[in-house]
C-alpha cells in the first residue's frame, strides 16, 4: 500500500444509510464500492449480508474473524439491518464498541472504531428502510460511525441526470419524452439508468438522435420488461431457458419482430470479427460504422460481445448466419405467421451445434 492513508483507511468503522427508497440505498452502496476501487479484493473482502436464513450471525462472525490476505480492510454490507434479529444487531454493536467477545476482531489487525489510531479491519455498510433499529447499535454507530438519512429522488433529480447524460451522449429528448420516461420508471434512479442505456442501444443506428414521446411509448414498455434486448443477450450467453422465457414475453405483445433479426445478426457478426483476424480492432471499427454512438458506448458493446464469443465456435456462428438469412427471407415474403416464424428461428439458434 502507498504511504499515508489509502481510500480504505479513510473510511470510518461503520455507515448507516436510511431511506424508504431502495434505489437510493443501492446507489449509495454502489458509490462506496466505486470509491474503494482497486484497493480491495471484491471476491474475498467484500460481502453482502441479507435478512434471510442463509445469512446468520455465525456467517458474519466467520467472515469477520478470517484475516484478509489481500486488503488492508474488509467490507461487510448489511442490507435492511432493521430486519435482522436483535442478536445480530447487538453483535455488530459490540464489534463497533470493542466489547466482550467481539473485541477479538481487533486482535492483530486493528481495533474496531480506530481506538489505537490505526484503521479497523472491518467497515460495516448498513442500509435500512426505517429507524426501528436496536438502540445499542444506534449508539455505537453514533460514536464510531456515521448515520445519514437519504431523501428519495424527485422528478427534478432524475430530469437533471437525464439531461446531462443525454447531452454527453449526443442524444436529444423532447420534453414530453423526458417526462414520460421519468414517469414510467416511477422515480427509480437505477431503473432510469437501465432504461436509458437500452434506449441508446435501440436508437444507436439512427442518424437522427432525437427521442420523442412516441419513441418512448413504443420502446420503453418493451425495454421495461426486458424483452427484445434481453432475448438477444440470452442468445449471446447461450442461455436457452432465458431465451425461451424472453421470447414468450415478446410474443405476448403485438410487436414488430423484424428488428430482432437485425440485432441478432449484428451481435453474431461482431463475434465473428472477434474470433477471426484483427479481433477487437475489427469489431470496434464495424460497430463504429454501423451504430453511430460515442466510443465509450462502443467499448461496452465490444466487451459484452467478447464475453459472448467465448461460448460459440466459428462454425456455429456461420451456421447461425444461414438461419438468420433463411428466416429474413421468410419474414419479408410473409410465408407464415411472424410469431410462428420467430419461434422456429429461436429454437434453431438455441439448438445450434458444431
Amino acid at each position: 500500500m502507498p504511504e499515508g492513508k489509502n481510500k480504505l483507511d479513510k473510511l470510518k468503522s461503520a455507515y448507516l444509510y436510511i431511506s424508504r427508497n431502495d434505489s437510493v440505498l443501492e446507489e449509495k452502496v454502489g458509490e462506496i464500492k466505486d470509491f474503494i476501487g482497486g484497493e480491495i479484493n471484491i471476491d474475498t473482502d467484500y460481502k453482502v449480508f441479507r435478512p434471510d436464513p442463509e445469512n446468520t450471525s455465525e456467517d458474519l462472525e466467520n467472515y469477520i474473524f478470517t484475516p484478509s490476505l489481500f486488503s488492508s480492510r474488509k467490507i461487510a454490507v448489511i442490507r435492511n439491518i432493521e430486519k435482522f434479529n436483535a442478536k445480530f444487531q447487538k453483535m455488530i454493536a459490540k464489534m463497533l464498541a470493542g466489547d466482550g467477545d467481539a473485541a477479538a476482531v481487533g486482535d492483530g489487525y486493528g481495533e474496531p472504531g480506530g481506538g489505537s489510531g490505526e484503521p479497523s479491519s472491518i467497515v460495516f455498510i448498513l442500509t435500512a428502510s426505517n429507524e426501528k433499529i436496536n438502540k445499542a447499535l444506534l449508539d455505537a454507530l453514533g460514536k464510531s460511525g456515521s448515520i445519514k438519512r437519504l431523501r428519495p429522488p424527485v422528478g427534478g433529480d432524475l430530469a437533471r441526470w437525464l439531461e446531462k447524460k443525454a447531452a454527453d451522449d449526443g442524444i436529444n429528448f423532447t420534453d414530453e419524452a423526458k417526462n414520460l420516461l421519468i414517469e414510467n420508471v416511477n422515480l427509480d434512479q437505477n431503473l432510469l439508468k437501465n432504461e436509458y442505456a437500452k434506449l441508446c442501444d435501440y436508437i444507436s443506428s439512427e442518424d437522427e438522435k432525437t427521442i420523442d414521446v412516441e419513441t418512448v411509448r413504443y420502446l420503453v414498455s418493451r425495454v421495461y420488461s426486458m424483452k427484445i434486448f434481453d432475448l438477444v443477450d440470452f442468445l449471446g450467453g447461450r442461455d436457452k431457458n432465458g431465451s425461451l422465457a424472453a421470447l414468450e414475453e415478446i410474443l405476448s405483445e403485438d410487436s414488430n419482430l423484424m428488428g430482432l433479426i437485425t440485432l441478432i445478426h449484428r451481435m453474431f457478426k461482431s463475434m465473428l470479427y472477434i474470433k477471426t483476424g484483427n479481433g477487437t480492432a475489427a469489431v470496434t471499427t464495424f460497430l463504429g460504422k454501423n451504430i453511430n454512438m460515442p466510443p465509450y458506448f462502443i467499448g461496452k458493446l465490444v466487451s459484452k460481445y467478447i464475453k459472448f464469443s467465448r461460448d460459440y465456435s466459428i462454425e456455429e456462428i456461420i451456421k447461425i448466419f444461414g438461419i438468420l438469412n433463411d428466416y429474413d427471407i421468410k419474414f419479408r415474403k410473409g410465408l407464415s405467421d411472424n410469431k410462428d416464424l420467430v419461434k422456429r428461428m429461436i429454437a434453431r439458434i438455441t439448438d445450434i451445434k458444431t
